[in-house]
């Protein structure tokens, strides 16, 4: 009885697979990454530049309306503050061809050597804020 039940398990987990590489990141997690490159200082770019300016950096890749939408999770972003934000923005920061390819278009300093790559849904690790006081993530 157990092997027809973890046959059917190993096939379920095998159907499941990773969003391919070059497919952009939801406009959500695109635009919390955008603010938090602009307030982790993981380039020259301010945040009030980043929210002024952030369209340039994802031209071509969303539509329209998306792009636009996108501009309160580039505040939010922008404006974190949690009791671990310092791991959030190191974890940020460490995706440094992601960080350049929003960088770039914007005139911002590069990290690393230069590199470019997609932010992409697959590859793109967003910490979640934490507040120590009530123990719950944000």
């Amino acid at each position: 009885m157990k092997a027809p039940s973890i046959l059917a398990l190993a096939a379920a987990l095998s159907s499941c697979t990773l969003p391919p590489p070059d497919q952009p990141a939801s406009p959500n997690r695109t635009g919390r990454f955008l603010g938090l490159v602009a307030s982790c200082g993981c380039s020259d770019i301010t945040p009030q530049r980043m929210l002024a300016e952030y369209p340039l950096a994802v031209a071509g890749l969303y539509f329209q309306a998306e792009i636009r939408n996108m501009h309160g999770y580039v505040d939010v972003g922008a404006h974190e503050n949690y009791d671990n934000q310092i791991e959030i923005c190191a974890g940020v920061c460490s995706q440094t061809c992601m960080v350049n390819a929003v960088a770039k278009p914007l005139g911002g300093r590069l990290r690393g050597d230069g590199a470019t790559c997609l932010v992409n849904e697959r590859d793109l690790h967003l910490g979640t804020g934490v507040r120590r006081d009530s123990g719950r993530p944000f």
